[in-house]
């Protein structure tokens, strides 16, 4: 009994200095005078820098980079941080992706030594094409520049909606090309994927949002929700009539091009005069 009730009373250090022990040894430095140590908390953030829900992403993964290839995944404690440990000489990032619909979004598990512009997460081909107002996406990037070893340094890791919306707005068709109530738009210059430093790549989207006439003869298309627009591309706008194209252009009514950076919400208004 006495050397049951010794253990029970060692178990709890034990596992600290485990834990511990754990966190110190993953250093690259094995004499670890170089070991840096953090612990990290996510934030969610909309555009304009206000603190969203844990709950608005309910699957949240985190990759660390170490000299900008993938060294490993790296797993929530039960309140929520992420412990790492890594020689303050190198170059490390920790990049973190959350989303609030699992089956809508895949990200791919890296192989060790990939590099980080090459790894990404992609819309899955349910979601391509259709509304993904249900998908909303959270990146978060943490880059290491320079901290004191032989302590844990706190800090909280902002993750942005990538989310973009755009909606459109179609004057005079029915004046133009007939009072036929068979019209639908179709979005493009879209891409299904963003990379793990922040890059939209991937396959071409095209969207065809719900659209209905208003009181005032405008065909309004619902608001549609997706990934950013590539950096150098636009939004080009196709209207249709009985399945027959009539109208198509990148420009709106005042000659702009339609770029979407994550968390913009953009009309397009498009004058058919």
């Amino acid at each position: 009994m006495l050397i049951m009730r010794f253990l029970t009373i060692l178990k709890f250090p034990l596992l600290l200095i485990i834990a511990t022990t754990m966190l110190i040894t993953s250093c690259i430095d094995e004499d670890n005078s170089n070991c840096v140590q953090y612990a990290l908390n996510t934030q969610l953030l909309d555009k304009s820098g206000n603190v969203l829900p844990d709950s608005t992403a309910t699957d949240t993964r985190a990759y660390l980079f170490i000299n900008n290839k993938f060294d490993h995944i790296i797993t929530a404690e039960s309140n929520g941080r992420y412990l790492i440990s890594f020689d303050g000489k190198a170059k490390v990032s920790l990049v973190a992706f959350g989303d609030n619909n699992k089956g809508l979004l895949g990200i791919y598990t890296p192989n060790a030594g990939d590099k980080i512009s090459s790894i990404y997460a992609h819309l899955s081909s349910k979601a391509e094409g259709k509304d993904s107002s249900s998908t909303n996406l959270f990146y978060g990037r943490f880059d290491y520049t320079s901290a004191s070893s032989g302590k844990i340094n706190n800090v909280v890791l902002p993750m942005h909606s990538q989310q973009a919306t755009v909606h459109v707005v179609a004057k005079h068709l029915r004046e133009y090309y007939g009072s036929s109530s068979n019209y639908h738009i179709v979005l493009s210059g879209f891409h299904n994927s963003v990379t793990f430093d922040g890059t939209v790549i991937g396959d071409s989207v095209t969207y065809t949002p719900n659209a209905a006439f208003d009181s005032n003869g405008n065909l309004c298309s619902e608001a549609l929700y997706t990934l950013p627009t590539k950096i150098g591309e636009s939004v080009t706008v196709s209207i249709y009539k009985d399945n027959s194209l009539v109208w198509q252009s990148a420009k709106d009514y005042q000659g702009n091009a339609t770029t979407l950076s994550a968390g913009d919400n953009k009309y397009i208004i498009i004058d058919v005069e």
